[in-house]
């Protein structure tokens, strides 16, 4: 052996024999499987195990985590990681739930042992004080606690009581955020965000900011692995994935963009070492359907780091239709209710893109499911219209009329494209039904009136 360290090894003639049949193997381009890569990415994945709508979930990681578990309690899975009782702490914050983001690999690890094994939770140490009754407790979110000590811990409790319900869940879902991280020397200790200013300002060389490496990763990935293995009744099937978001701001001397390159390329190459040999562990794409997406219907709010949430159910419809079974029988059609939302979404990204073409094919393609959503009935419009196609238009207005007549757009787009259909009567028509669905939009019914 030549003392090299290698994920796979086989022979020649074998990996030749397996490329040749990988109808996946060659990298996209304009001339072959061009909609693979753009405008939505759409990776393939080989599931190592299944789920069924019965299965319980606990997700655990960064922020992308909670747009994952939102999704699967959205198509009527138990999610056990929105299940929880903070008590009043958590009932003090708007959205508790962000108490669970854990950014990095360490963080997620010192949670979960300090949750499955009790005594290691170093207890008040775990606080740092920044005023009389106020404290942060670096593990969790950027929020202050205006509690005294002991209601804090009992909060405490709670929320590893709740974390320890990942030894019961059928399905975990690991989605891994950054690697720069902040080390506390005294605890010995990574913490989730940075220490207080207070903290730091007090004790200058308690504190570290460090940024992980391959072999760091690796290692926590494995102790974690390790203690899933030692608390857990059920066979693990672990969904691992690298978040999309990007980093905010870096500590690092150097560009963002590069720092943050290495931050979510050193746990992609990390994932694919560590699910090697692991029976029911996989590496889910999400990473790739985002970031080799198109970037105009990739992210929204125009601000390059919060994903678009019809990405995101593009993902987990593609993670429903690769992993659940029921009576083993694969669920594919897209008759169901996150199937459907999943057109949806595509269709609202390509009027994004201006592929007027696309929308129409789709609505047709999928027309059951289509009429019986009016927002997928209101983008077919706006498709058909841009496409010059008014009466195709007026048809996906009329439709949502009759399912949803409280819908005033709807009943004012079939209004105004009565003018260059040319039926003024039926305009009067519809106004007189406007004027009486509507009565307060009058501003709307003089100027169709005057016209």
């Amino acid at each position: 052996m030549d003392g090299l360290t290698n994920i796979e090894r086989i022979g020649a003639l074998e990996a030749m024999k397996r490329a040749r049949g990988n109808r996946l193997r060659r990298y996209p381009s304009p001339a072959r499987d061009s909609e693979r890569l753009f405008p939505l990415a759409s990776p393939s994945v080989t599931p190592g195990f299944s789920m069924t709508r019965e299965d319980t979930v606990y997700t655990i990681g960064s922020c992308f985590a909670r747009n994952i578990e939102k999704v699967l309690a959205e198509n009527g899975m138990r999610v056990l990681s929105r299940e929880f009782d903070l008590g009043e702490i958590g009932a003090s914050l708007s959205d508790p739930s962000n108490f669970f983001n854990k950014y990095t690999i360490h963080s997620i690890l010192n949670e979960l042992r300090w949750a499955l094994e009790r005594e290691t939770f170093p207890g008040a140490d775990v606080l740092y004080p920044v005023g009389p009754d106020r404290y942060v407790d670096a593990q969790l979110g950027m929020m202050r606690l205006d509690f005294d000590e002991a209601t804090i811990l009992a909060f405490r409790q709670r929320y590893l009581d709740a974390l320890a319900m990942v030894r019961e869940a059928d399905v975990i879902v690991l989605t891994l955020g950054y690697v720069e991280t902040w080390f506390d020397r005294k605890l010995g200790l990574y913490l989730n965000i940075a220490p207080p200013l207070e903290a730091m300002t007090a004790e200058p060389r308690r504190f570290e900011f460090r940024v992980l490496s391959y072999r760091d990763v690796i290692k926590a990935l494995e102790d974690l692995h390790a203690l899933l293995l030692r608390h857990r009744t059920k066979p693990l099937k672990m969904l691992v994935t690298v978040s999309p978001v990007p980093l905010l701001a870096t500590f690092r001397n150097m560009d963002v963009l590069v720092a943050n390159a290495y931050s979510k390329s050193v746990q992609r190459a990390a994932l694919d070492e560590f699910v090697q040999g692991k029976d029911g562990v996989d590496y889910f794409p999400s990473y790739e359907f985002v970031t080799l997406s198109n970037p105009t219907v990739a992210w929204s709010g125009r601000d390059y780091r919060h994903v678009s949430p019809d990405i995101i159910n593009r993902i987990m419809d593609n993670v429903l239709e690769s992993y659940l079974r029921d009576d083993d029988v694969a669920v594919v059609d897209t008759g169901n209710s996150h199937g459907r939302e999943a057109v949806v979404s595509s269709m609202r990204m390509l009027v994004k893109l201006e592929r007027y073409d696309e929308v129409m094919h789709l609505a047709t393609e999928h027309r059951a499911e289509i009429d019986a959503v009016p927002e997928a009935l209101m983008i077919e419009a706006t498709a058909a219209r841009r496409l010059g196609n008014l009466e195709a238009a007026f048809g996906a207005c009329e439709k949502v009329y009759a399912i949803a007549p409280r819908r005033a757009d709807a009943l004012e787009r079939m209004i105004a494209l009565c003018r260059p259909l040319k039926r003024q009567a039926l305009a009067r028509d519809l106004i007189a039904q406007h004027a009486t669905a509507f009565p307060e939009r009058t501003e709307f019914r003089e100027k169709y009136s005057a016209a």
